[in-house]
């Protein structure tokens, strides 16, 4: 009669009704009998009676059988988009450590059913199900029974396989821990009908039985009780807390002498500090230069077993003096063994000598220059001259299709100039302008106003001044770059490469030159040969051509294979940025790494770097460069 409406003008009418439909079994007089009332006053229903039941069919059991119920919970939920949907859970009974689960029980007959109208429903055929044990859960062979591992809640995976129903019983863990063992997550649900929550004690006992020995929170737990009271829906929160180690800091060298600004230098707000560099700065003989700091080894932490959580130590670093500097490495000093200027070319590495200074410019009347002191070049270094130098080098004046080496910082205040003029630096490299010049150096370069037609090469960072104009020229950095504008309408584009040792890009543009000639050597035999011929000298030049190809695909650009770097220098490619305080054009080429992209349109103020959840595969990174605005 469901779905029917039906007026009824007295109970003999009832019983008729249910006589009329068939409804001769599961009958229940006190239910008809309050129907009746209701009837004979002419009141409606508040709500559905029960007036019959029918008795459902039940299936045998044999062999091993869930020792729980499994009820249906059907919650309301918000998810992140601030949506609200029904979700469903199955809930189970607590579990505690060596709760059996599944065992053997005796033999239960099928039974048929009967239905409201006397009918006799068969019991159907059991299926035959087989019962595997699952997360935190163990099977005893001799007992034929599943027991629980842990405390938590038994979950029941069912799985077809032919006729037989494969039953899979796990546990889900009550109190999860993080994979660093530093959290403690009690996740909490609601109690089946007949069960109650776990108090407070049970939880504790639970605790220790997990071993949570450390950094335990009783308030949290009370509070994810009391809501797991209210709230008809699983709760979860962390109840134990491990506590971090503090890492050690890395030894470094402290100044007690004022050095003046190293320009290049990234402030606290971001921006680049670009004064003018303090050079040939005067010390005495024993003078204190520097204090080497050692590093430290860092605080241990601990987890939430109470085990200690060693820290990372600092990492020490390599004093390196020259010439005329001493250091001890028994009080960590540094100091002059002569009168003479400082040359700081590294953050470990000091450098003490003379001064020299070239009044004039480097030309027929000086010739070239080899000096192991500090030189000060008051005029300009003329077309092929070569300065070479152990200490600083200023040029007051120009480089002018001439040569410069120094072994500590090279300042040119004028400018490099010309197809065959080239700087090399141990340290860095400071210069207002360059056209078609080559700069190398294994510091920082610090680029003031423009580069054009250049390629600018460096072991730090790449520094230019955010009024600074870099067109068609190559900047290549281990570090990061900053630049101002890149590019323009009417020149070919530049390359900017961040995370790249300019050792491993000269080996990549010298792959791709030498894959360029043997395909126009293979070309060039072939049309001799003509297009089906074959020989021994094509045949070679072939596996040739294959062989660099596959060298090239290998080709890590962060570092060599030689060099041993933990991750193929990935986390250090993801530490660095290029940033562009300017316009930059559409076709410039964006390197980080081993990455690349080409720019598809002209953008400002921009800052392109790799996403951060990049993985290697054989030293090259699978994701690619995002370019994010510049807002500092």
């Amino acid at each position: 009669m469901e779905g029917e409406a039906v007026k009824l003008g007295s109970s003999e009418e009832l019983d008729s009704l249910l006589l009329a439909k068939g409804v001769i079994y599961g009958l229940d007089p006190a239910v008809i009998a309050c129907a009746a009332t209701f009837v004979d006053r002419a009141e409606p229903l508040d709500a559905p009676l029960l007036l019959a039941a029918g008795i459902p069919p039940f299936a045998a059991i044999q062999g091993m059988r869930l020792q729980f119920a499994v009820h249906p919970l059907t919650f309301e939920e918000t998810d992140e988009n601030g949506q609200v949907r029904q979700s469903q859970i199955a809930l189970s009974p607590l579990a505690r450590v060596g709760d059996v689960l599944v065992q053997n029980g005796p033999p239960v007959p099928d039974r048929p059913g009967k239905n409201v109208f006397g009918r006799i429903i068969p019991a159907p055929v059991a299926p035959e199900q087989v019962f595997l044990p699952g997360d935190n859960v163990t099977f005893d062979p001799e007992k034929q029974q599943l027991t629980a591992s842990v405390s938590g809640y038994p979950v029941v995976n069912t799985k077809k396989k032919g006729m037989v129903a494969q039953l899979t019983v796990s546990i889900e863990k009550l109190v999860k821990v993080t994979s660093d063992r530093m959290q403690a997550i009690l996740l909490l649900k609601p109690t089946p009908p007949g069960e109650s929550l776990p108090d407070l004690e049970m939880l504790r006992q639970i605790f220790d039985e997990e071993g949570l020995s450390f950094g335990r929170m009783p308030n949290a737990v009370g509070q994810c009780l009391a809501k797991a009271a209210e709230e008809v829906r699983p709760q979860q929160a962390v109840i134990a807390l491990g506590t971090l180690p503090v890492n050690g800091k890395d030894a470094w060298l402290r100044f007690v002498m004022e050095i003046g600004p190293l320009p290049g230098k990234i402030l606290g707000n971001g921006e680049i500090d670009f004064r003018e560099r303090n050079m040939f700065i005067g010390v005495n003989k024993d003078q204190l230069i520097a204090v080497k700091i050692p590093p430290t080894e860092g605080t241990p932490g601990r987890d939430i077993f109470g085990y200690p959580v060693a820290p990372v130590p600092g990492s020490d670093i390599i004093i390196n003096v020259s010439d005329d500097a001493a250091f001890d490495a028994v009080t960590g000093e540094i100091r002059a063994t002569r009168a003479g200027v400082l040359s700081k070319v590294s953050e470990g590495s000091v450098k003490v000598c003379s001064r020299q200074i070239i009044a004039q410019n480097v030309d027929f009347e000086t010739g070239n220059i080899n000096s192991n002191d500090a030189l000060e070049i008051k005029g300009s270094i003329m077309p092929k001259f070569k300065v070479n130098a152990l200490g600083d080098i200023l040029v007051c004046g120009t480089v002018e299709k001439a040569q410069v080496k120094s072994g500590g910082n090279v300042v040119v205040q004028g400018g490099l100039i010309g197809d065959l003029s080239d700087i090399h630096a141990k340290g860095d490299v400071d210069i207002t302008i360059t056209e078609h010049g080559r700069i190398f150096a294994e510091g920082s370069i610090i680029l003031r106003k423009s580069a054009f037609s250049s390629r600018l090469a460096a072991s730090g960072d790449i520094h230019c001044d955010s009024s600074s104009r870099v067109i068609h020229s190559q900047l290549i950095a281990a570090g990061s770059i900053t630049a101002g504008r890149v590019g323009s309408d009417n020149a070919e584009p530049s390359l900017l490469a961040a995370a790249v040792s300019p050792a491993q890009m000269q080996l990549f543009f010298d792959m791709h030159q030498l894959i360029s000639a043997k395909k126009k050597e293979i070309e060039a035999l072939k049309m001799r040969q003509g297009p089906n011929a074959w020989s021994d000298k094509l045949d070679e030049l072939t596996v040739e051509l294959e062989e660099v190809q596959k060298k090239l695909t290998d080709l890590n650009l962060i570092c060599s294979a030689i060099q041993r770097v933990p991750d193929n220098g990935l986390s250090h490619a993801l530490q660095c940025i290029i940033a562009v305080r300017g316009k930059i054009f559409e076709g410039t080429e964006i390197r980080i790494g081993n990455r690349r992209m080409v720019l598809e349109k002209t953008m400002s103020n921009i800052q392109f770097q790799l996403q951060d959840h990049l993985a290697a595969v054989g030293g090259r990174t699978k994701s690619g460069i995002i370019a994010t605005p510049l807002t500092k």
